[in-house]
């Protein structure tokens, strides 16, 4: 995508899917495309960002917030673009004919990210890692509705599904990825799952002088995660 608008950040809005953003000296109201505040992950003040322009008349803003452009690279912004770099990916590993569904039900209500209908289908979990920081641990929320996606991949993997669990590093700045230790239930979780098949599987952000975004994985960064003594130790 090469037709961004660019700006400098101003400030996030007591509406938590809201900014302030100076485009040409005057300030836009543009929507951000995260649950959480980015100010929690990444500091955007004075920043300078790209911006994507709406479609359509009936939008409240004019411009979705898509990127910060820090000392060491580019930061995405926009959560949701996780799952659409990760899918432009993943559809290349498929034939034509296997069908790649999104936000798809499967089991108990559980609702996957991707869900290839392949023989086993196949569930794609993906997990957004937003920093501005070289070293990042994960989770960086150590919340119940992680624990519960995790569960619900276990019972998958009992009934024949197969899992991929794909972290997507939204950011270049981060070289080291690990797990936190205090996050005792997850690991836990997640080794049950890794035990039983499940593929652990990282993404790196890439772009190009012509900013297109994509994303690479990265077999090293995946490696030094399963051989981290925090999922090893877990019992």
């Amino acid at each position: 995508m090469s037709n961004f608008v660019r700006g400098v950040f101003i400030e996030e809005c007591k509406n938590r899917f809201l900014c302030l953003v100076k485009i040409k000296k005057e300030e836009h109201l543009c929507y951000v495309a995260s649950s959480a505040r980015l100010s929690n992950f990444v500091d955007l003040a004075n920043k300078k960002v790209l911006l994507i322009k709406n479609k359509g008349i009936k939008t409240r803003t004019a411009y979705t917030l898509y990127a910060v452009k820090g000392e060491f690279g580019y930061i995405v912004l926009n959560l949701s673009e996780a799952n659409t770099l990760l899918l432009e990916v993943i559809r290349k590993e498929y034939s034509s004919n296997i069908s790649i569904q999104k936000e798809k039900f499967t089991l108990e209500g559980y609702k996957a990210d991707h869900l290839v209908v392949s023989v086993p289908p196949t569930i794609v979990e993906v997990k957004s890692i937003l920093a501005d920081k070289t070293a990042v641990r994960f989770p960086s929320v150590n919340g119940e509705r992680s624990i519960r996606q995790l569960e619900a991949l276990e019972e998958a993997l009992l009934n024949g599904y197969q899992v991929r669990y794909c972290l997507v590093l939204l950011s270049s700045y981060i070289d080291n990825l690990t797990l936190d230790v205090s996050a005792a239930d997850f690991n836990t979780r997640l080794k049950k799952c890794v035990d039983l098949g499940m593929s652990l599987e990282t993404y790196r952000l890439k772009v190009t002088r012509k900013l297109r975004f994509f994303i690479e994985r990265d077999s090293q960064l995946e490696n030094s995660i399963l051989r981290n003594e925090v999922l090893l130790n877990v019992e």
